[in-house]
């Protein structure tokens, strides 16, 4: 907790202080830059609708007007003279009629401002007359088809030359029984002018004004994508215009925009006007992206700034803390490897000299206690060895009584080298095939004794070079002749292999006698690792693994495991340096 306490310093504080601040004036900006956003939606959709309105209602009016002039002509009484003048038989009366009528219904075809084509038809004179030069017989082509009240669209060869057509008959009544109808005004109107009203309304804001039916499709201004328009008659034929309503959100390609519609009244026909909300906020997005820029810019600076405290004091302070630290849990060979600035010079350098002593003292009683327990090992070995040679003599003895020449020989000569390698005096160290050597005669006289086992030995020969201390592996082999084969009947095997992976060295020893168990193996290791064992409780082990660590050091030592197949694994680890033999490979 005390090391956290150091970490979180003024200067990390002041960091995230900032960082708060910016977070939170993000997020207030976020806050008001959404609602700001939602007002101008919410103002453009209703200015829109506006509009809208002011532009159904003129549609209307001109649709209304039409429809109402031709009502009017179906009972002008001079339209309706036309078939009494048919039957009084004169002929230059009936003309003359015809082209005042003909007058008539021109100057009407255009007095609401878009041009429109009348017809009158007399069902009892069947004489037609138009403003146009195309006329047909009404009693093939539009009484069989039947007339219907109200408006209708006929869509034509394409969208240019649709038309929309509204039919008064006189009497009014006639709608439902048509054979009754006397008099057929006929007003056929085209879309050119229905576009350039659409027209002048988009030059005078920022819309696409269309009119859409489910069942004819578009009728758009002419300066219109046709991209967009054909994206949008596909979302509208996708969706239900339901009533009611008015405001819709699309999303076509890349853009996002808000659509408007309408319904107009006595056509099956809406009037749909969408904006780009992207374009019309594009103020607001741009003011948005500067502040986030300006505040990720501002963020930066004080990350830099906080790094440049951070490694000129904090770093510093960090390093020594955490050498310190080190110190106090053990690891006297500590030291402070960085540069520092100013007073921290002063400070590693003096750390440094401090550790250095420190671990100099330690080292030097660290190998005074060594010493004093190999001089107890070598009195412990003093006390054993007579023992051990005391059954070998009588192995000699009983064999010779036996006449078993060879087995005499081959004791006397690996009792002979055994006892001429352990007694040798002089220096402490050794290679390991020399160490090797002793066990192979070790493992020969106690095999020759008791004829319980076999041994197999894999060792590679880059590592028999390796200098390592004087009978380290024989305590270990000893160890797992008593204690793991001797208890067990029947015959047993022991393996010593060799690994290496530089820079670690390992040999792994292991029997397949009684083993160890689960609590006796963690009680042992917890002893091993300790730098202490007054009760002198498996010392051979211990004594082995102490002066792995001290020759080696780093994560060398000797660990202990249980077998698989069962008995007991020992493994040795010597953590070498470049320039010795088991790291040539």
């Amino acid at each position: 907790m005390k090391a956290m306490d150091l970490k979180l310093n003024s200067f990390s504080k002041v960091l995230i202080l900032v960082i708060g601040l910016l977070v939170l004036m993000m997020l207030f900006f976020s806050i008001y830059n959404r609602i700001t956003v939602d007002v101008i939606k919410r103002e453009i959709e209703a200015a829109n609708l506006n509009k809208l309105m002011f532009l159904k209602n003129q549609l209307e009016e001109k649709f209304n007007g039409i429809s109402i002039n031709s009502i009017m002509l179906a009972n002008d009484p001079e339209i309706r003279e036309l078939e009494y003048k048919q039957l009084s038989g004169d002929p230059y009366d009936r003309q003359k009629l015809k082209r005042s009528i003909l007058e008539q219904i021109s100057l009407q075809s255009g007095i609401t401002g878009w041009w429109t084509d009348i017809t009158v038809y007399s069902r009892l004179t069947h004489e037609v007359i138009s403003t146009t030069s195309n006329t047909f017989d009404f009693e093939d082509a539009e009484l069989i088809g039947g007339i219907k009240k109200g408006w209708q669209y006929d869509a034509g060869a394409s969208e240019d030359q649709g038309t929309f057509v509204w039919h008064a008959v006189a009497p009014s009544d006639a709608y439902e029984d048509l054979a009754s109808a006397r008099l057929i005004i006929k007003t056929a109107m085209g879309t050119e002018d229905l576009r350039s009203m659409l027209d002048q309304y988009k030059a005078d804001g920022h819309g696409d004004p269309m009119l859409y039916s489910p069942q004819f499709g578009l009728i758009s201004n002419h300066t219109i994508d046709a991209s967009y328009a054909s994206d949008v008659r596909a979302y509208l034929d996708s969706i239900d215009l339901e009533e009611g309503q008015s405001n819709l959100s699309l999303q076509l390609s890349d853009q996002h925009y808000v659509a408007t519609y309408q319904r107009l009244y006595g056509l099956d026909w809406y009037l749909v006007d969408s904006i780009p909300v992207d374009q019309m906020l594009s103020p607001v997005t741009k003011a948005r992206h500067l502040f986030y820029t300006f505040t990720a810019a501002l963020l930066l600076l004080s990350i830099a700034a906080a790094n440049i405290l951070y490694r000129q004091l904090q770093v510093p302070i960090r390093e020594l803390i955490k050498n310190i630290q080190g110190i106090k849990r053990g690891n006297y060979a500590s030291r402070i490897r960085m540069e520092g600035s100013g007073e921290f010079v002063f400070l590693f350098r003096r750390f440094n000299e401090m550790a250095e002593e420190i671990q100099t003292l330690l080292e030097r009683v660290y190998e005074e206690r060594i010493r004093s327990r190999e001089a107890l090992l070598k009195q412990l070995q003093s006390q054993i060895n007579p023992h051990f040679l005391y059954n070998c003599l009588f192995f000699i003895k009983n064999q010779a009584r036996l006449g078993e020449e060879e087995a005499v020989v081959a004791m006397a000569l690996n009792l002979g080298e055994y006892f001429r390698y352990t007694t040798r005096l002089g220096k402490g160290t050794t290679k390991l095939q020399d160490e090797l050597d002793v066990i192979v005669n070790y493992l020969e006289i106690q095999n020759l004794r008791t004829n319980r086992f076999s041994y197999r030995m894999d060792i590679p020969e880059s590592m028999k070079g390796l200098e390592i201390p004087r009978l380290i592996l024989q305590p270990v082999i000893e160890n797992s002749v008593i204690h793991g084969i001797e208890p067990r009947d029947g015959h047993a095997h022991i393996s010593i292999v060799g690994e290496q992976d530089a820079p670690v060295c390992r040999i792994i020893v292991s029997d397949d006698g009684v083993g160890i168990g689960e609590r006796e193996l963690q009680e042992l290791q917890t002893r091993l690792d300790s730098a202490d064992n007054p009760d002198n409780v498996s010392f051979g082990l211990w004594n082995v693994n102490q002066r792995i660590k001290l020759m080696f050091g780093g994560e060398s030592g000797l660990s202990v495991a249980r077998n698989p197949d069962g008995g007991t694994v020992v493994t040795l680890t010597f953590l070498v340096k470049e320039d010795t033999a088991c790291s040539e490979f």
